[in-house]
């Protein structure tokens, strides 16, 4: 009896008992918002939407060139590509690295590096390809690099890859992340990927004076979308080339990578002139250090006769910077021995008497260049004057500051102070700047004695300012 009592107790114990531990089990279960599942895959890289026209990234250091290039051109970033200052071997497969994860390239110069830590939180990285050889172990620890160490300073899941074993040129010359190791390196990267392909810049021209250490910055520009054109020298009105590249590509944003754009003002003039495209007859924009084969010329002249005249020892290559370009010297103004009706001892040409000759000069592919002669008149009064044709670009100016008079702040006369020549370069530096013209001449006569404190003259890159001996054969 006892027995069988017991065994009615454990049949309707153990239902209870298994009831009993489902429900607490279930009690413990979270509900479904409460799951923790797979992370969620990582969201593609975002570009910046410059909104301007031209900008600049003049940096020379390396590592400051390649941060400012992803602070340009990244706001989001789920993976970077890093790579240890001055690590050689790193540097040529950067560009096929970035592009192919469209990822900000920086460069490490150790743990101790807080730039690459705050670029990688700004940029809500969560991990990061460090590209360099394959290092050797040490005491059978894998020897670290600056790359590695920051990169995992920074809390950023680290896979490596060696730029000897990983990237191959394919059919155009161009260097490439080998497909099968890519989709390794994909896989390695796993939800630090995005799935998803970003948007990238369009219309985004970067002009690239070449120096050491740029490999960094030009691959985050590319893999952000840009297209790369080396201009040697930060200058691309110095060829016809450079203007070429920025008149065919009439971007709708231009940087200048290097230490040749260290000034955005001179920058901006720059890509104007180039994208409107007008070359001076030795097809640059540039006068500076360019000497003229000159001939005078009044407007009482026929212009057939005078042009004919220009042609006795024309240019054997207008490319090659020895050659002296063709000038025209037309007289703009000439001085009088009497005061005359408006007692400046000048009689100045109208500006459409002035015309015909200017036309036809640059019609023939002459450079024209106005001569005003010495009055009582102060310089940027004459050459404010003559604003409607040097508006036109391809005509400089002489001026003469020997011939000067007194008068118009002048007590005394055979000299220009340094302040008067200068009101005269800002004027057209401003004239060129405004209208997107070429490079202007400004040619002065006795330079060094005709102007006092000639040294504290200040230049400006629109202006050349050269002795008037540039004008070679000129009486």
């Amino acid at each position: 009896m006892v027995l069988r009592q017991r065994r009615l107790i454990r049949r309707a114990l153990v239902p209870t008992l298994v009831l009993s531990l489902v429900a607490a089990l279930g009690a413990c279960t979270p509900e479904p918002d409460d799951v923790v599942g797979p992370p969620a895959p990582a969201a593609p890289a975002l570009v910046r939407d410059l909104g301007v026209h031209t900008t600049t990234l003049p940096a020379s250091d390396p590592a400051e060139l390649a941060l400012t290039a992803s602070q340009l051109v990244f706001t989001e970033a789920p993976v970077l590509v890093v790579a240890s200052l001055g690590d050689d071997a790193a540097a040529p497969a950067l560009t096929a690295v970035a592009t192919a994860l469209a990822a900000p390239v920086l460069l490490a110069d150790g743990p101790a590096d807080r730039s690459v830590r705050s670029e990688a939180e700004r940029l809500g990285a969560r991990a990061a390809v460090v590209v360099e050889q394959d290092r050797l172990p040490v005491d059978g620890e894998p020897a670290s690099s600056s790359a590695t160490d920051t990169a995992e300073a920074a809390g950023l899941q680290v896979v490596h890859l060696d730029p000897d074993a990983a990237v191959i040129t394919d059919g155009d010359g161009d260097a490439v992340v080998d497909p099968h190791l890519l989709d390794d390196l994909r896989a390695e990267l796993g939800d630090a990927l995005p799935t998803a392909a970003p948007d990238l810049l369009t219309e985004v021209l970067a002009l690239v004076d070449p120096a050491p250490g740029q490999e960094a910055a030009l691959a985050t520009l590319r893999a952000a979308g840009a297209v790369t054109r080396e201009v040697a020298g930060g200058d691309p009105g110095a060829s016809a080339q450079g203007v070429g590249t920025l008149t065919d590509a009439q971007a709708l944003t231009v940087i200048g990578v290097g230490p040749g754009f260290d000034d955005e003002a001179t920058f901006d003039w720059q890509v104007a002139a180039a994208e409107r495209g007008l070359l001076l007859p030795h097809r640059t924009q540039r006068v500076q250090g360019v000497v003229f084969a000159a001939t005078a010329a009044r407007v009482s002249d026929e212009p057939d006769r005078v042009l004919a005249a220009t042609d006795d020892d024309p240019p054997t290559d207008p490319d090659d910077p020895a050659t002296p370009v063709p000038a025209l010297v037309l007289r703009a103004s000439q001085r009088l021995w009497s005061a005359g009706p408006d007692g400046t001892f000048l009689r100045a040409e109208s500006v459409e008497a002035l015309t015909p000759l200017v036309e036809a000069a640059h019609r023939t592919g002459r450079y024209v260049v106005l001569e005003v002669e010495g009055g009582s008149v102060a310089l940027l009064d004459q050459v404010r004057a003559l604003e409607p044709l040097l508006a036109g670009g391809g005509v400089g100016v002489l001026v003469h500051p020997e011939q000067r008079r007194s008068g118009a702040g002048r007590t005394q006369g055979g000299a220009v102070d340094v302040d008067e020549l200068q009101a005269v370069v800002d004027h057209l530096a401003a004239l060129v700047t405004e209208h997107a013209l070429p490079q202007a001449l400004l040619a002065v006569a006795s330079l060094e004695t005709g102007v006092e404190g000639v040294d504290g003259l200040v230049h400006r890159p629109q202006v050349a300012v050269a002795d008037s001996t540039v004008l070679e054969g000129l009486r």
